[in-house]
C-alpha cells in the first residue's frame, strides 16, 4: 500500500497564527470594549476572527461577519474585504467550498475596484482549487498570485505561495518540482528578517522531509521530520506536531519498524481527534489500518480502516473514499485475501470514476463558457472593423494579434484537455490490469481449495466413515459408553484450542496490556456465545513494564476462566483504568457467587492469582454473594521493578 501523505497547505495567515498566544486575544477582546472609532472596531473584529480561525471556527465566523456588518454600513471596503476573505477561510477549513468560492470572489472583487492588496486571496484561491482537484488551475493562482507579490514587495505572500506550489506537485506526484519549490522557501526563511516567515519553519521542514520520503529517500525524510518537529514543539504548534507524527508513522512503516510506527501514529491520532481534524483523522487511521494488516492483526486492521471510511463519508469527501478503499485493497492483497482486496480495488474505482467524471464536467462547462465569451469577442472585433474601415493599419495589426492570442489560448487549452484525456485512459488500462491480476489470484486460490476439499472427501471422510461404520456395530453393545466417548473427544478438542490460546497470547507480545486484554475478550466472546464479556478501558494510557503487564494478563485470565466455569453468569465485566501512578483491575460477573469462608478448598485458583497481586506488590479485595462476585486489583506503579 502507498498511503497518502500529510503535507500541509498554508493559508496566507497560517504560520503565524498558532504562535500567538492567549494574551494577544484577550489584548483585542479588552480594546473592543473601549471607545473606539468604527474602522478601528472594524479591524479589531477581523484580527480577532484572524487568530480564532484555527483554535475556535465558531468564534472566527461570528466575529467575522460582525466586522463585515459593520463595514458595509459605512462603505469601508477594506474591512470589507478582510472580512469576506476571513468568512471564506472559514468555509474552506470546514468543507464548504462553494461558500468559500462565493466569499473569495466577493473579496477578490473589492480589492480590484478599490485597489486593495489581494496577495491572501490568491493564497486561499488556490488551496480551494487544489482541495477540489483542479491542480492545473492551482498552479495557475499561485505563479499568477507570486507575480502579483514580486510586483508588491511582498516576501512573506511570495513565501506561502512558494510552499503551497510544492504541496501541489507533490499531489500530482511532481516530487522533484515540489522539492525545488520547497527549498526556494527554505532559501527566503534563511535571509529574511520576517518574523511570520521564521515561524513557518517547523512547516517547511515537515513539508520537505515528506517529499523526501516521496521519493525514497526514507533516511534524508527522517532527518527533516525530526528537526521539524523539535521546532514544532518549542513553538507549540499542535497541528504540525499532529502532522510530524503521522509523517514519521509512514517512514516506521516503511522501514517495517512497527512498533515505532505505532507509537507515533497513536500520537498523532490523539492529537487530531482532540482537535477535530476529520480530513486528517481519515489519514491517520488508513495508515494504522495499513500498519495493522501488516502485523497481521486482522481486528485491529479492520477497525482503523472502518472508522477512516466512516469520517470520510460523513464529510462527503469523495476523493478522500476512493483513498480508503485502494488502501484497504493492498492491505488485502498482503494478508493474501484476494476476494476482498477485489471488492474495495472496485469500490475504489468506482469512486475514483466518480471524482474524474465531477471534474471533466466542470472542465467541460468552463471549456463552453471560454469558448462563448471567445465568440463575442470575435464578433465584436468584425464589428469595429467594419464600422472602422479608415483606422490607421496599426490599428488593424493590433486587432488581428488579439484575435490570434485568442485563438492561440483556446488551442493551448484544447491540447491539455486531450493530454487529460490520454492519462485518464491509461489509468483505466493499469485498472483493468490490477483487476485481471488479482482476478487470477483468486482463480488459483479457489483452485487449491478445490484440491484440498478433494482430498479431505476422499481420504479424511473415508476414514471417518469406517469408523463411523464400526462405532454402529458397537452401539448395540455399549451405547452410554460410546456417547460419553464421544462427549469427551468434543470437550478435549475444545479444551486443546483454548489451552494453546491461553498458553501464548500474541497480541500480548506485539502490543500493550489494554489491546491484549480486549482481543482476549473478543476470542472469549466468540467460544462462548451464551455469554457477554464487555471489556473497558478508562482514564490515562496504561505504561508498566512488559513483565508486569504479563502478570496483569494472566490474573485477568484466571479471574474471567473462574467465572465462566463456576459462577454460572450470563456477563462479565472486565476494565482496567489508570489514573496517575494507580492502575485498577476489575474482574465482576452476575453469576451465583461463593462462600469466602471456603475460598481455600474451592478451587477457583485464587492462590495462583494471590501470588502474582504479590508480585505487583499490589492490593486485591473482592465481594462475593448471591448478585454475583467482584474482584478489585489497585496496582501502584511506583512500587514495580524495572527490569
Amino acid at each position: 500500500m502507498k498511503p497518502i501523505l500529510s503535507i500541509v497547505v498554508m493559508l496566507l495567515f497560517a504560520a503565524n497564527a498558532f504562535a500567538q498566544t492567549n494574551a494577544t486575544i484577550d489584548s483585542l477582546k479588552l480594546e473592543l470594549t473601549k471607545q473606539q472609532p468604527d474602522t478601528t472596531k472594524i479591524q479589531l473584529l477581523n484580527s480577532l476572527s484572524f487568530y480564532y480561525t484555527y483554535r475556535d471556527i465558531d468564534t472566527a465566523f461570528i466575529y467575522a461577519r460582525e466586522a463585515l456588518k459593520k463595514a458595509k454600513q459605512i462603505d469601508y471596503h477594506s474591512g470589507q474585504a478582510k472580512a469576506n476573505l476571513y468568512i471564506g477561510n472559514g468555509f474552506l477549513l470546514t468543507n464548504q467550498y462553494d461558500s468559500a468560492q462565493y466569499y473569495f470572489n466577493t473579496s477578490i472583487k473589492l480589492c480590484d475596484e478599490h485597489n486593495i492588496n489581494k496577495s491572501a486571496i490568491y493564497s486561499s484561491l488556490g488551496i480551494l482549487y487544489k482541495t477540489e482537484g483542479n491542480y492545473e488551475k492551482a498552479i495557475d493562482t499561485y505563479f499568477e498570485g507570486i507575480s502579483y507579490d514580486e510586483k508588491t514587495n511582498n516576501e512573506y505572500g511570495k513565501f506561502i505561495k512558494l510552499l503551497n506550489l510544492g504541496n501541489v506537485y507533490s499531489k500530482i506526484e511532481n516530487l522533484n518540482k515540489s522539492v525545488e519549490y520547497e527549498l526556494k522557501a527554505l532559501e527566503i526563511i534563511k535571509t529574511t528578517k520576517n518574523d511570520n516567515i521564521k515561524e513557518s519553519l517547523g512547516v517547511l521542514l515537515n513539508n520537505i522531509g515528506t517529499s523526501y520520503m516521496m521519493l525514497n529517500d526514507l533516511d534524508k525524510g527522517l532527518e527533516y521530520l525530526n528537526e521539524s518537529l523539535r521546532v514544532n514543539i518549542e513553538n507549540q504548534n499542535t497541528k504540525e506536531i499532529a502532522r510530524n507524527y503521522n509523517n514519521l508513522g509512514i517512514i516506521y512503516h516503511e522501514k517495517e519498524d512497527f512498533g515505532k510506527a505505532l507509537e507515533v501514529l497513536k500520537k498523532s491520532l490523539k492529537i487530531r481527534e482532540e482537535l477535530k481534524d476529520e480530513d486528517e483523522q481519515v489519514e491517520t487511521n488508513m495508515v494504522l489500518g495499513t500498519v495493522f494488516g501488516k502485523m497481521d492483526e486482522d481486528k485491529l486492521s479492520e477497525f482503523h480502516f472502518s472508522k477512516a471510511l466512516d469520517i470520510a463519508n460523513k464529510i462527503k469527501n469523495k476523493s478522500l473514499i476512493a483513498e480508503v478503499y485502494l488502501a484497504m485493497s493492498d492491505s488485502y492483497i498482503i494478508q493474501d485475501n484476494f476476494p476482498l482486496a477485489l471488492k474495495n480495488f472496485k469500490s475504489y474505482a468506482q469512486f475514483k470514476d466518480s471524482v474524474l467524471l465531477e471534474n471533466n464536467l466542470k472542465n467541460i462547462s468552463e471549456i463552453e463558457i471560454k469558448y462563448q465569451s471567445e465568440k463575442k469577442d470575435k464578433e465584436i472585433i468584425a464589428q469595429q472593423l467594419k464600422l472602422q474601415k479608415r483606422e490607421t493599419q496599426n490599428n488593424y495589426m493590433l486587432g488581428t494579434l488579439v484575435f490570434l492570442l485568442l485563438l492561440a489560448t483556446l488551442l493551448v487549452f484544447l491540447l491539455k484537455q486531450r493530454q487529460k484525456r490520454k492519462n485518464q485512459e491509461i489509468l483505466t488500462l493499469k485498472r483493468e490490469f490490477q483487476i485481471k491480476t488479482l482476478e487470477s489470484l483468486i482463480e488459483g486460490e479457489e483452485k487449491e481449495r478445490f484440491r484440498i476439499a478433494k482430498e479431505l472427501h476422499d481420504g479424511v471422510n473415508g476414514d471417518l466413515s469406517a469408523i463411523k461404520y464400526k462405532l454402529s456395530s458397537l452401539l448395540e453393545m455399549n451405547n452410554k459408553v460410546i456417547k460419553e466417548a464421544i462427549v469427551m473427544i468434543d470437550d478435549s478438542c475444545k479444551q486443546v484450542r483454548a489451552i494453546s490460546h491461553n498458553l501464548v497470547p500474541p497480541s500480548l507480545e506485539t502490543f500493550n496490556l489494554v489491546e491484549a486484554t480486549h482481543v482476549y475478550c473478543d476470542n472469549l466472546n466468540d467460544l462462548h456465545p451464551e455469554l457477554n464479556i464487555i471489556f473497558q478501558h478508562v482514564g490515562d494510557e496504561v505504561n508498566m513494564v512488559k513483565k508486569a503487564e504479563i502478570n496483569v494478563y494472566r490474573i485477568i485470565q484466571e479471574l474471567v476462566t473462574n467465572s465462566i466455569k463456576h459462577a454460572n453468569a450470563s456477563t462479565i465485566n472486565v476494565q482496567i483504568s489508570s489514573r496517575d501512578d494507580i492502575v485498577q483491575i476489575t474482574v465482576e460477573d452476575d453469576g451465583q457467587g461463593f462462600d469466602k469462608s471456603q475460598v481455600d478448598s474451592t478451587g477457583i485458583g485464587l492462590s495462583n492469582v494471590q501470588s502474582r497481586v504479590d508480585y505487583l506488590k499490589a492490593e486485591i479485595d473482592f465481594v462475593s454473594n448471591e448478585r454475583g462476585t467482584s474482584y478489585t486489583i489497585d496496582i501502584d506503579k511506583g512500587l514495580l521493578n524495572d527490569d
